[in-house]
């Protein structure tokens, strides 16, 4: 008997199990294969498509809410140095700079003493900031209409670094995907997801996309090196024949990578040593062809620009090869950069004793704070139990060693390598060389702890997925809270856009001026600008010989530093010139004394600035836009 179902408002009857295996049993005809095929595509393909659009859809509402409760400017200096330089080469100006380090002016005079007198007479080239980041963004500065003027708004005050920002959550966007494709292609569906949540729900991530750093653009070169070494070791892992050019063009592209990621931060080169260690250890055929187009194909990314450097200042990495010594007891904070020879300013007493105290310290700091929170949250714990579990997929095994490797030699050279900017900015900074190996961290720390759930016997099979999704949410926590709880802004900042381009706009582009935060001025004013001398005489007098500074500009970042251990204590910084400097009974108009030639000064900058000139260049006020406390 058949057993009356209803279809449509119709009554049908439902097939037997005998109708049922004859359905199964008789051949397919071309119209079953085509509802076959349609089914797939609605039912499987269809559902990939609609999770794809979701995840999208809900990473750029997670973007725009950040962007809205988010600062209204960038706030690290590396961030505005990257934009003005690539501002520049948008103007096919060339790799110049207008935030001038008096470091970088004599290595340019030593290597040319000839013409040592007329450095600053043209245009300075930049020799601090690696190039590969700069000309991304000049690139972007070419396609998109950007407007360099500030305006007063409720959110976004410069409209260059909110597509600069946009710019950065697109490559965001394009990591976590890069990063489901690793782990689908390393474990399984499920860890991809749940790793990629995981990377998108990171508030570090997402504070350096905001920040106007290169770190996403290195995080997606980390990511692509990763799977390239991926590949290449399960072909050579493989029992079939190894095809020798394929491997060499995948050697020559990783080789190209950490040559890429090179000239984007400098120390990121350092990179190469695990990755030649890595082919010479797990690279059984060729391994010396392997190994030398690696090193080949990077040299050919890295020799040119190290050439330009050489020839320029005798430095292959110009200023910032001063990275290792800063910091260290003579030289605290950026005295490197503000002086013209490091050597006179203490580089000469620097021994071996003080780059290793500066290695304890630091590494110190990072075996205690940063490695337990790599990547911002707590996988880094799974991660570390993973070691224990034995991996036999081929490559599992050979990329978790590069893992480590990697984050033993980054771990020394981030110690290393620390300079003024990770005090200014803890974590948020270009310095920070561990996070761009954190995503590989979390894809391992979340397939042990799939591993772990899998060995248990659970009585639902939904809750396997429930597990994993509280797992998610407790990663996920801290970020979650964050964007819940009311934006931090801070009290004051001397970055405001507007205030800073009305400042510099007293300027003529061939005067110099003279500030504390020369990348604010070169990036939002569009004027040269020199980093403050060490001190207020001889070294000031030493920039104004080369070239008249007709202006100065001191900030919250010097005025507001402690009282008694730094402004008292040194009669010659500027800090102490400033509260020498301001307004009192006997100067109503902020006039200095005579002794310096700077003299006129406008009213509405003190207390929290100062705002000197050799002459009165303004009509009426700029009104300051920075709170002060």
């Amino acid at each position: 008997m058949h057993a009356p179902t209803e279809t449509q408002g119709t009554t049908t009857l439902a097939p037997t199990k005998v109708e049922l295996c004859w359905r199964k049993m008789r051949p397919k005809t071309t119209h079953d294969h085509i509802q076959d095929n349609l089914w797939g595509l609605e039912v499987r393909t269809g559902a990939k498509v609609l999770k794809i659009c979701c995840a999208i859809l809900a990473f750029v509402v997670l973007a725009f809410w950040i962007n809205l409760r988010g600062e209204r400017a960038f706030s690290n200096p590396e961030a505005m140095e990257s934009a003005q330089l690539a501002r520049h080469l948008a103007a096919w100006k060339g790799y110049m700079t207008y935030s001038i380090r008096p470091a970088a002016l004599g290595l340019l005079q030593r290597a040319d003493p000839l013409h040592a007198p007329e450095v600053l007479q043209k245009p300075v080239p930049d020799l601090s900031i690696a190039p590969g980041y700069p000309f991304l963004l000049g690139c972007l500065m070419k396609a998109l209409p950007f407007n360099f003027s500030a305006t007063r708004g409720p959110l976004w005050s410069f409209q260059p670094e909110l597509l600069i920002v946009a710019f950065n959550e697109l490559i965001f966007l394009g990591a976590v995907v890069f990063l489901f494709v690793l782990a689908r292609r390393l474990f399984d569906a499920e860890v991809a997801w749940v790793s990629a949540i995981i990377f998108a729900g990171s508030e570090i991530y997402w504070k350096f996309s905001v920040s106007g750093l290169s770190t996403m653009w290195l995080l997606l070169i980390s990511l692509a090196l990763m799977w390239c070494l991926m590949v290449l070791v399960q072909r050579e892992c493989s029992e079939d024949d190894v095809d020798s050019g394929g491997a060499l063009a995948l050697a020559a592209i990783v080789g190209g990578l950490v040559g890429v990621g090179g000239l984007s931060r400098y120390a990121f080169a350092w990179m190469i040593v695990p990755v030649l260690l890595f082919i010479g250890f797990y690279c059984s055929s060729r391994r010396k062809n392997l190994i030398l187009t690696t090193l080949a194909a990077f040299l050919v990314v890295m020799a040119p620009w190290i050439t330009r450097n050489l020839k320029l200042s005798h430095s292959p990495f110009g200023t910032a090869g001063y990275a290792l010594l800063e910091n260290a007891r003579p030289l605290e904070e950026d005295r490197a950069e503000r002086c013209f020879d490091p050597f006179a300013a203490g580089l000469s007493l620097l021994t071996p004793h003080d780059l290793l105290n500066k290695l304890l310290i630091n590494g110190g700091k990072i075996i205690g704070s940063d490695l337990p929170r790599l990547g911002g949250n707590w996988v880094w714990s799974f991660f570390l139990c993973s070691l224990l579990l034995p991996m036999r997929r081929p490559g599992l095994r050979q990329l978790r060693t590069f893992l480590l490797w990697s984050l033993g030699l980054m771990a020394v050279v981030q110690a290393l390598g620390q300079t003024h900017l990770s005090a200014e900015s803890p974590e948020i900074n270009s310095e920070n060389l561990l996070v761009l190996l954190a995503p590989l961290v979390l894809i391992f720390g979340t397939a042990f702890f799939i591993t772990l759930r899998d060995q248990l016997a659970l009585p639902n099979m939904q809750l396997p997925g429930t597990i994993a999704g509280l797992f998610v949410i407790i990663i996920c926590a801290p970020f979650l809270f964050d964007l819940a709880s009311p934006p931090d802004r801070p009290f004051y900042s001397p970055y405001s856009p507007l205030q800073v381009q009305r400042t510099a706009a007293m300027m003529e582009p061939e005067e110099l001026m003279m500030s504390d935060i020369p990348w604010a001025v070169a990036w939002y004013g569009d004027r040269p600008c020199a980093w403050l001398t060490l001190n207020a005489s001889s070294n000031f007098d030493e920039l104004d010989d080369l070239k008249p500074v007709q202006a100065l500009y001191l900030t919250q970042r010097t005025t507001d530093r402690p009282f008694l251990s730094q402004v008292l204590d040194n009669r010659q910084g500027w800090d102490r010139f400033v509260l020498n400097s301001l307004p009192d009974a006997d100067l109503p108009h902020g006039e200095v004394p005579a002794d310096f030639p700077l003299t006129k000064s406008p009213k509405g900058f003190a207390p929290a600035q100062l705002f000197l000139t050799d002459k009165v260049r303004w009509k009426t006020m700029p009104r300051m836009e920075a709170r002060v406390p």
